[in-house]
């Protein structure tokens, strides 16, 4: 770990640095495809410095809700993702089972009356270096329209019409959030949506 902390502030940081101090002395607004192609150019800068490892992705936190990273040295395509959150109810309860293995299958979450979340969502696309430049604000209408506006501060059970026969789990919740964004995104390929229901309890679904 102190390997790796040392090459980076040695050689990743000072590129980023140089970059932003120019662009700033510029006045030029840096791009999202700006900051991938500033990790691409670290990761070249990174190769071959910690003996047999190598670079496996790299990654720039914008601020605690957006992240850019690319996956590889020559990468053409990066991600960017951003999170999300809303307030739900929802019950995780089937009449089939005795009140024994609904507890058993639902652990504390087995209330026949429901119970509430704060849910993030976060959700990440695919987009290539090159080409049309993506805009933060577009991308956050679409996941507002085609999702958020639709589950929050709703009883998921009873206002979002997949969960009226299926039961909303964190896994469930993934799926349905994958399938009214997939092919939302202009220019971006949706690359996978994780939802937290707590700290602790996340499901991933790419697809």
């Amino acid at each position: 770990v102190v390997e790796i902390d040392r090459h980076v502030r040695a050689e990743a940081v000072p590129l980023f640095i140089a970059q932003t101090s120019e662009a700033f002395r510029a006045g030029r607004h840096l791009a999202i495809s700006d900051v991938a192609a500033m990790l691409v150019n670290a990761w070249t800068a990174l190769k071959g410095r910690f003996g047999g490892p190598e670079v496996s992705r790299i990654c720039l936190e914008l601020n605690p809700f957006r992240k850019v990273a690319v996956c590889a040295e020559d990468c053409s395509v990066y991600t960017f993702s951003e999170k999300f959150e809303f307030a739900a109810t929802h019950t995780l309860w089937n009449d089939k089972f005795s009140d024994q293995k609904n507890l058993d299958v639902f652990g504390k979450c087995a209330n026949p009356l429901g119970h509430g979340h704060n849910y993030v969502v976060e959700v990440a696309v695919e987009r290539p270096l090159e080409g049309q430049e993506f805009h933060i604000g577009q991308f956050e209408k679409a996941v507002n329209e085609a999702f958020i506006q639709s589950v929050d501060h709703k009883n998921l059970n009873a206002q979002v019409p997949e969960f009226a026969e299926l039961n909303p789990t964190v896994e469930n919740i993934a799926r349905v959030a994958w399938r009214r964004l997939e092919g939302r995104f202009s220019g971006a390929v949706l690359s996978s949506v994780t939802v937290w229901e707590n700290d602790k309890t996340y499901c991933t679904f790419r697809g």
